[in-house]
């Protein structure tokens, strides 16, 4: 074994670090196409490079067909030991080469329904730390590639579906049952959830928007399965629009579940109310950090990524007292 690795030592040089970055992002891309839309380094360089570690390595790490790239044993486990230190490695290194001075333009998407409670304040203190920093906003509550797009980050809410690009949950969070106090002064017969069935505003662009579960306040912790109720919501009001069910909201026309970065403020000021606070919707959701790729990220985009958790860990504590 000694004899070996003294043989492989003498074999390797500086340029094996990228042709173990090739190898890693191919294989996690699942394609050379899909590596190179992800580091920007030509398909043809990378395919280069992976048959060059290869050949140091006197060993087959992938099998390559017109359709598809998969790790052989041997590629499957080199990939499973050398990803994160191999991302470690990278980001310590832009870590130490970049200057002080942040500066440049990070491309971010977002949820626009963030833009009040999370990005406001974010963008101020960046502007203050980071003048030389811009950052180019898309607030969309649309898909967006990012990939296509050039998107350096995106946050995202609710539950992810499964995606090969590198999530990161920064806070929880659980939607508030609420209505104008007028509202609920009108409706005093509202005194459990099936009360609520042909009053709701319903968010009607995710599949199932009208089934909703429900359970008491305090009935369990986030991680034991407790009772509840599942009910199907009618509709006082349907749309495709959360700022048009939060104004519906404003103007008494219903009563639903909304996001407390969506009505935080309405409900300190009394603008709306809590309705029924000894129930809650029982799910929680998460605020996620989305980004192509983890090896290559700069530091310019780490900045931002640190300032939206700051504003996040202050944010979350208050979310969950809305909804408690």
């Amino acid at each position: 074994m000694s004899a070996t690795r003294d043989s492989l030592d003498r074999r390797l040089d500086p340029s094996t670090l990228s042709r173990l970055a090739a190898f890693v992002a191919v294989v996690d891309a699942g394609s050379f196409t899909g590596a190179a839309r992800r580091t920007g380094v030509d398909k043809t360089l990378l395919s280069r490079r992976v048959r060059a570690l290869e050949k140091t390595l006197a060993t087959r790490l992938l099998n390559r067909t017109t359709r598809s790239v998969q790790p052989t044993e041997a590629g499957a486990r080199l990939f499973a030991q050398s990803r994160a230190p191999l991302a470690a490695l990278t980001e310590a290194l832009a870590r130490a080469a970049a200057d002080e001075l942040v500066a440049g333009r990070v491309r971010v998407a977002s949820v626009s329904s963030l833009a009040r409670a999370l990005w406001i304040p974010v963008l101020r203190e960046l502007q203050a730390e980071h003048p030389e920093l811009s950052i180019e906003l898309l607030a969309s509550d649309g898909f967006v590639n990012l990939v296509d797009e050039r998107i350096d980050l995106a946050v995202r809410t609710g539950n992810l579906p499964d995606s090969s690009f590198i999530a990161k949950r920064l806070a929880r969070w659980r939607y508030v049952l609420c209505a104008a106090p007028e509202w609920v002064a009108a409706h005093p017969e509202i005194q459990a959830p099936e009360d609520l069935v042909d009053h709701w505003l319903l968010y009607g662009d995710v599949p199932n928007a009208n089934r909703w579960r429900f359970e008491r306040t305090g009935e369990r912790d986030e991680q034991e399965p407790g009772e509840g109720v599942e009910l199907r919501m009618g509709a006082a009001l349907r749309s495709d629009s959360g700022q048009v069910l939060h104004e519906a909201l404003l103007a008494g026309l219903g009563v639903t579940a909304m996001a407390p970065f969506m009505v935080a403020e309405e409900l300190r000021s009394g603008a709306l109310v809590r309705v029924l606070p000894s129930w809650r919707v029982e799910h929680t959701h998460g605020v996620f950090a989305v980004t192509a790729h983890r090896e290559y990220r700069a530091r310019r985009v780490l900045v931002v990524l640190e300032a939206l958790q700051r504003r996040l860990a202050a944010l979350e504590p208050a979310w969950r007292a809305l909804s408690e």
